[in-house]
């Protein structure tokens, strides 16, 4: 099931708070790879008013626009 504009847009609200914490730890970007790839692919389907893609690792994207 595809994630909401909201919930995209709550989900992105949390992982930068997780982020900003992590950092606030001095816990390394280079460790935060997963953390900031995530938030990197809910701003790419907010911007496109897309979706997560349904399949984890999908090969090629992470994201589908609103057109496809």
């Amino acid at each position: 099931m595809a994630l909401t504009q909201m919930q995209i847009i709550q989900s992105l609200g949390d992982a930068m708070s997780w982020l900003e914490r992590e950092l606030s730890w001095d816990v390394p970007p280079t460790e935060l790879r997963h953390l900031t790839g995530r938030i990197g692919e809910l701003y790419a389907a907010l911007i496109t008013n897309g979706r997560m893609a349904t399949e984890v690792n999908q090969a090629g994207y992470d994201v589908v626009s609103s057109t496809g």
